[in-house]
Order: C-alpha cells, then sequence, then structure tokens
C-alpha cells in the first residue's frame, strides 16, 4: 500500500525532523522565516508524496483518468522541491560580518538561519528529484522513450512556476490566476528569461548529483 511506502521513505521522516527544528528554533529565536521555512518543506513533500500516489495507481493499472489528475498535480507541487533554493536571498537580511572580510559579527543565529535554508533547500532538492526517479520508471510504455526530453520541459516549467511564486507570490493552487500575471511578466522579460535560463541549469545540475539511476524505492 502506499502509506506503506511512505512510511518508509526516510526523506518524509527528515521533513518531520526539519519541522520540529523549524518550530524549535522558529519560536526560541522569535524567527519567522526559520518557522515559513518548515511550510516551504510541507509543499515539497506534497510533491513526494504525489509521486507515491502516481506509483500506485500505476501498479494497480487502473484509474486512468485518476492516474493523469495526479501527475498534473504533482507537475503543479514539483517547482515547490526547488524553489527553497531561493530562500538563500534572505541572508540579506543577517550579518555574518562585523567588518568584511576579517571581523565577524558573532550571532549564532544567522548561522542557524543559513544551517536551515541549507538542510531545507537540499532535502526538498532530493524529494523532488527522487520523486522525477519514482515517476520516470513508471511512465507509459508510449511516452517511455521520451523521459528525459520531458523531464527537461518539466525543468523548464518547473523554473517559470519558481519565478511566479518568488516574484509575483502565487502558490501551486493559484494556477488559474497564471494568466492575470501574464503583463507582469513581461515588464520584467529579459530578467524573466535569464532566471529561466539559470533555474533551469540549477534543476538539470540537481539532477545529475541527486538522481538515483537505480531507484528502488518502490520494488
Amino acid at each position: 500500500m502506499v502509506v506503506n511506502k511512505l512510511l518508509k521513505d526516510k526523506y518524509l521522516w527528515m521533513i518531520a525532523i526539519y519541522m520540529m527544528a523549524s518550530f524549535f528554533f522558529g519560536f526560541m529565536y522569535g524567527n519567522g522565516l526559520i518557522l515559513f521555512l518548515g511550510w516551504n518543506l510541507i509543499l515539497a513533500g506534497i510533491a513526494a508524496v504525489l509521486s507515491y500516489l502516481f506509483v500506485d495507481l500505476r501498479q494497480k493499472k487502473k484509474h486512468l483518468i485518476l492516474t493523469l489528475i495526479v501527475l498534473g498535480i504533482f507537475i503543479l507541487f514539483f517547482p515547490n522541491t526547488i524553489y527553497v533554493m531561493t530562500d538563500f536571498i534572505h541572508l540579506e537580511n543577517y550579518d555574518f560580518f562585523r567588518e568584511y572580510a576579517d571581523i565577524y559579527h558573532y550571532e549564532i543565529m544567522d548561522w542557524v538561519v543559513l544551517m536551515m535554508i541549507t538542510w531545507g533547500a537540499l532535502l526538498a532538492a532530493k524529494l523532488g528529484i527522487s520523486s522525477i526517479d519514482r515517476i520516470k520508471s513508471h511512465l507509459y510504455k508510449p511516452i517511455q522513450r521520451y523521459a528525459y526530453p520531458l523531464i527537461f520541459g518539466l525543468f523548464i516549467v518547473s523554473s517559470i512556476g519558481i519565478y511566479i511564486g518568488r516574484f509575483i507570490r502565487l502558490n501551486s493552487w493559484n494556477i488559474l490566476s497564471v494568466f492575470n500575471v501574464f503583463p507582469t511578466i513581461f515588464e520584467q522579460f529579459s530578467f524573466f528569461l535569464g532566471f529561466i535560463g539559470i533555474y533551469t541549469l540549477i534543476h538539470l545540475v540537481s539532477y545529475f548529483i541527486l538522481s538515483e539511476s537505480k531507484y528502488n524505492g518502490y520494488n
């Protein structure tokens, strides 16, 4: 059963540990960013859960429409797995140096924030790439040969989703509102294209580093 597979996924358990750390450090330091990072990891976890549900439906070889719906929702939530990397921009609000480059500001909370962002970004990216591995091995046979071009296309779509989430502040469930933001995108179109190129490359690098070619999560 899909529930049993979820319970055996060590990365999903790490989300639970991350959430506890997020609450602990967030309330300890009164830091809203640390608390919000926990929410970002939940969204990344949803993508992983959807990938397990997709595989479960594929293995049962029925409910075609439901399987495609789950796949579509996964595509909407997948950008959340790489989105956490954008949270490094918040480090601008923290002082690591009293005087650059040799006199440090010895404030442990700043380093806790760095730890939480790094931990969250790595964990979320691993969840996303593992989800792709899981789904790729269970794609419908007619499109199996096109797996890598489809993954590349997903990375481009995901990069667009990350742009919309970071700069236009729409969430995965606001898909119907996307058409209302097109004018905003074209206002910074050259930056938009550059950002999409950069984040597509980040997706690709993450995939080649974190992908497991012989993923056995469902065997």
